[in-house]
């Protein structure tokens, strides 16, 4: 028989790991909630921004968005530990997005960057499914509403092909909505469905490119699909190839703005690739013409293109690459800082053997080659898991800190 302090002592210990068992759960609930909460409002409002309800109380500003983002501060209140390479990466991401603001007087940059900085740690899934649950109902929506002509479905014409934008400002961006929601739902699904979903991504390609005739989106899914495929069929084991996915999006950055700044009427070969991608090589070239470049962005910079109207435009000169058109609104620095943070995370989701997370973010920096998504939360949620976490469930340790409990990067 056991002594009956040695007895109460154990009781006591339990009891004592329950507390802390039950106090974790309530810090990680929280946590969720307060995440699940601020980036619904914020994929919500940044959403109808780019569909044709963008009227009255629907519409926010950015300085709305800035104090519901702010609101992610709340989290540091539980102990959440941050890594040395976090708190240097988000202090210049910080001051550089101040400095953004305070050269171009837009805070677009400043909201978008607080957003991904104060989601340090959040458990990516629940900033997935958040994501797709919202844009996901709003795009659904809109669609069936442009459908039943309740709102309206702008359609474009270029040469004999009639493009639809289902209740969006612009085909593209809903064609992009398509892709970035089937990548998000592909990857939290990635263990499941593979049929279902590789055959809903071809026939979602098809769709758009027969109604939408947004083929770089459309071939972005198909791409997709084969990805998902792959990576399901060898269950994410590492091959030799992808050792260069983490490095991708300083090829694919570089390889843009350099073919846009060289582009030259006289040279055939930068003619057809222009041809290839609709302009694309073109209208940029047109913008380093136009505007200077500066480290923290180009005050007075006015991309105007045709979304939100079927009127002509006499004066277009929109620039859908991601990173020349970021290289005039927010500047050099910015995007040679986002290049290097999203180089750093790939590396360290490598190293953890999320090759999958990392080849989406490949395929991401390839699409936004020629679309201007890269860095807006209502599109390329990706970008704002960069330092969130992938949390592992499993019982509570009441040996481990908050962080430590859901991985911390």
């Amino acid at each position: 028989m056991f002594p009956k302090q040695a007895f109460q002592s154990r009781q006591d210990e339990l009891f004592f790991k329950n507390s802390l068992s039950g106090n974790l759960m309530i810090k990680m609930k929280f946590d969720d909630l307060l995440v699940g909460v601020v980036v619904s409002i914020v994929i919500f409002f940044n959403t109808i921004s780019t569909t044709m309800l963008n009227k009255g109380f629907l519409h926010v500003g950015a300085s709305s968005l800035l104090v519901v983002v702010a609101l992610l501060l709340l989290r540091f209140f539980n102990k959440i530990s941050i890594p040395y390479h976090y708190l240097i990466l988000s202090a210049m991401l910080l001051m550089v997005a101040v400095m953004v603001y305070f050269k171009t007087d837009k805070l677009n940059f400043l909201v978008y960057s607080l957003l991904m900085i104060l989601l340090v740690n959040a458990d990516r899934k629940v900033i997935l499914k958040t994501y797709v649950g919202v844009a996901g109902t709003i795009v659904l929506a809109v669609f069936l509403l442009s459908l039943l002509k309740v709102v309206p479905n702008l359609q474009y014409s270029r040469g004999a092909v009639i493009r639809n934008s289902f209740g969006f400002i612009y085909p593209t961006d809903f064609a992009a909505h398509c892709f970035y929601l089937y990548v998000a739902i592909s990857y939290l699904l990635k263990d499941r469905y593979i049929g279902l979903r590789s055959l809903s991504g071809v026939l979602l390609a098809l769709f758009i490119i027969k109604f939408c005739d947004a083929r770089m989106n459309a071939i972005s899914l198909l791409v997709a699909v084969l990805l998902f495929l792959l990576f399901y069929f060898t269950k994410e084991k590492k091959l030799k190839l992808y050792h260069l996915l983490p490095y991708s999006v300083i090829l694919f950055s570089t390889g843009m703005i350099y073919l846009t700044y060289q582009f030259s009427w006289s040279s055939p070969l930068y003619v057809q690739i222009n041809q290839c991608i609709t302009g694309r090589l073109a209208l940029g070239k047109n913008a380093f013409n136009l505007y200077p470049l500066n480290w923290f962005g180009t005050r007075g910079v006015q991309f105007i293109g045709s979304g939100g109207s079927t009127e002509s435009v006499l004066n277009y000169n929109y620039v859908d690459s991601s990173y020349v058109q970021m290289l005039f609104t927010y500047g050099i620095v910015p995007v040679a800082l986002l290049v290097g943070i999203y180089v750093i995370v790939s590396k360290y989701e490598f190293k953890k053997g999320r090759y999958l997370f990392v080849a989406i973010l490949s395929l991401i920096a390839i699409n936004c080659m020629i679309e201007a998504f890269w860095f807006v939360p209502t599109y390329n949620i990706f970008m704002f898991t960069l330092f969130a976490t992938e949390v592992v469930k499993k019982k509570p340790n009441p040996s481990l800190s908050y962080s430590e409990e859901i991985g911390g990067i």
